[in-house]
């Protein structure tokens, strides 16, 4: 019984360092949805995030999806992430494409979120207005 220990353990000790040497695949780095990994909200535990005033995450997705225009011309369907900063007094500020899909549909997106209407801040610890980071998703469907 002994022995049969020791040779499973020596054959799982010698297919370690071939199961070590073996790579993972790298998948294709994807951005995080809300939060931004610079942002100092990401790494506090007792901070409040900042929450959209007309109705909350169901409510910035359906003013986005009213103030969105489909681009003329696009033939595929895509995805714009864009970043933006919602500041100390519950602004939008910053807008920026962080991972662009065609011109027209980065633009309009762009846009889209500058015509967003105000938050409430994100608060630290102490419940002092902060701002955040956050980065979202607008896809453009031809369905």
């Amino acid at each position: 019984m002994n022995v049969v220990r020791l040779l499973l353990g020596l054959l799982l000790l010698r297919a370690l360092p071939a199961i070590a040497q073996v790579a993972p695949e790298k998948p294709r780095p994807l951005l995080p949805v809300g939060f931004s990994g610079d942002d100092p909200l990401w790494h506090c535990s007792g901070c409040q995030y900042p929450v959209y005033k007309d109705g909350g995450t169901g409510g910035m997705m359906w003013a986005i999806s009213q103030n969105l225009r489909f681009p003329p011309g696009l033939q595929t369907d895509g995805r714009v992430f864009v970043q933006f900063t919602i500041d100390t007094t519950g602004q939008v500020r910053n807008v920026i494409v962080k991972r662009a899909f065609y011109p027209e549909a980065d633009s309009n997106a762009v846009q889209t979120v500058r015509l967003l209407g105000r938050f409430t801040p994100a608060l630290d610890p102490q419940g002092r207005p902060m701002a955040a980071k956050l980065i979202i998703p607008i896809t453009f469907s031809i369905k």
